[in-house]
C-alpha cells in the first residue's frame, strides 16, 4: 500500500461533506431564515459520527444540533434531511440502473455479486403481484395513520394530556411536511444540481484513489467508470441499516472488486477496510476540530444542544 494516496483521499471526502453542507443549506434557508456554513458543516459530520453507533440516528442527531443552535425547528430540519436523502436515493438508482444496464450485463455476474437467494429475492419483489401487495399495503397505512391522528384529534377535546400530545404531533408534523416541501424553495436550481453532481463525483474519485493506494490502476487495469460501479455497489452496502455500513461495505466493495475485475479477496478486503477505517478516523478526529472552530467563531445564536427540542413547539422554546 502506497500512504501517500491518503491525503489526496481525505482531501476529497471532507470536501464531499463540505458540498453536502452546500447543498442543505439550500433547502433550509428562505426568507427569514439563515443559517450559518459551520453550523452546518458541524452538524453534518456529527450525524455521520452517530450514525457509526446507531444506524439513522445521525440524520435525527444532526437536525436537532443545528436546530438548537440556529434557534430553528428540528423537525422542519429532519424534513429537509428526509428529502435530501430522497434525492440521494433516486441518484442512486438511476446510476444502478446505468451499471446494471450498460456495464454488468450478464445476469451470472449479478447473482455472484448479490449471491442466489437476493437475486431471487429482488426478481420476485419485484414482479406484478408484489408490486401491487406493496402498494395496497401503503395505502392502507396511510388510512390507519389518518384514522389514528383523527382518533387523537377527537379525543383531545376531552382530555387535556392527549391535547398536549396532539398540539405536539400536529405541530411535528407540520414542520416536517415543510421541510419536506423545501425543494420548492431552491431558487438557485443550478448551483443545487451541480452540488449534487460534483458531489457524486467526489464519491466515485473517493473510491478511485485507492486503486492507486493498492496498484489496481496497472496490475489490474482500473479506471473511473469501474470506480463508478464500484462506488454503485459501494453505496448498497452503506444504504442498507448496518451501523455505519459496517461489514456491508466490506463485503459489497470486496465482493465487486473479485468478481468484476478478478482481484484477490484479501486485496479487495484490505482495500474495503483501509478506506472505511480511514474515513472512520477522520471523522472521530475531524468533527471535534470542525465543532470547537465554530464555537469559536461565534456562529449560531444558542450555544447549547437540547435533544428535547425536536417536539419542542415555538411557544415552548420561546419560553425556554
Amino acid at each position: 500500500m502506497s500512504y501517500g494516496w491518503l491525503v489526496p483521499f481525505l482531501a476529497v471526502s471532507v470536501f464531499s461533506h463540505y458540498l453536502r453542507t452546500e447543498r442543505w443549506k439550500l433547502l433550509i434557508e428562505k426568507k427569514d431564515v439563515h443559517v450559518d456554513r459551520s453550523v452546518l458543516f458541524s452538524g453534518v459530520m456529527i450525524g455521520y459520527v452517530i450514525n457509526y453507533a446507531i444506524p439513522r440516528l445521525g440524520e435525527v442527531s444532526r437536525c436537532v444540533y443545528v436546530g438548537r443552535r440556529e434557534q430553528l425547528s428540528a423537525s422542519n430540519l429532519l424534513g429537509t434531511v428526509i428529502l435530501e436523502r430522497v434525492i440521494d436515493l433516486v441518484c442512486l438508482i438511476a446510476l444502478l440502473v446505468f451499471v446494471v444496464f450498460y456495464i454488468v450485463t450478464d445476469p451470472a455476474i449479478l447473482r455472484q455479486l448479490f449471491g442466489q437467494r437476493t437475486f431471487d429475492w429482488f426478481h420476485n419483489f419485484f414482479s406484478v403481484g408484489n408490486l401491487i401487495e406493496l402498494i395496497l399495503l401503503g395505502i392502507s397505512a396511510v388510512a390507519i395513520t389518518y384514522g389514528i391522528y383523527r382518533l387523537l384529534n377527537w379525543l383531545s377535546h376531552h382530555n387535556e394530556f392527549i391535547e398536549k400530545i396532539h398540539t405536539k404531533l400536529t405541530h411535528f408534523i407540520k414542520m416536517l411536511v415543510d421541510g419536506l416541501l423545501g425543494i420548492r424553495r431552491i431558487k438557485n436550481w443550478p448551483l443545487f444540481i451541480g452540488l449534487t453532481i460534483l458531489m457524486w463525483f467526489c464519491y466515485i474519485l473517493m473510491t478511485y484513489i485507492p486503486f492507486y493506494m493498492f496498484n489496481m490502476v496497472s496490475a489490474y487495469h482500473l479506471n473511473m467508470v469501474d470506480a463508478l460501479t464500484v462506488t454503485v455497489l459501494a453505496a448498497i452496502g452503506i444504504a442498507i441499516p448496518s451501523p455505519g455500513g459496517m461489514g456491508t461495505y466490506h463485503w459489497f466493495v470486496k465482493q465487486s472488486l473479485w468478481v468484476l475485475y478478478k482481484v484477490p479477496q484479501v486485496t479487495g478486503l484490505a482495500y474495503a477496510f483501509i478506506t472505511y477505517s480511514v474515513t472512520l478516523l477522520m471523522f472521530l478526529t475531524a468533527t471535534p476540530i470542525i465543532i470547537l472552530i465554530s464555537r469559536l467563531l461565534g456562529a449560531g445564536k444558542q450555544k447549547s444542544v437540547d435533544f428535547k427540542n425536536i417536539l419542542s413547539t415555538p411557544a415552548e422554546q420561546k419560553s425556554k
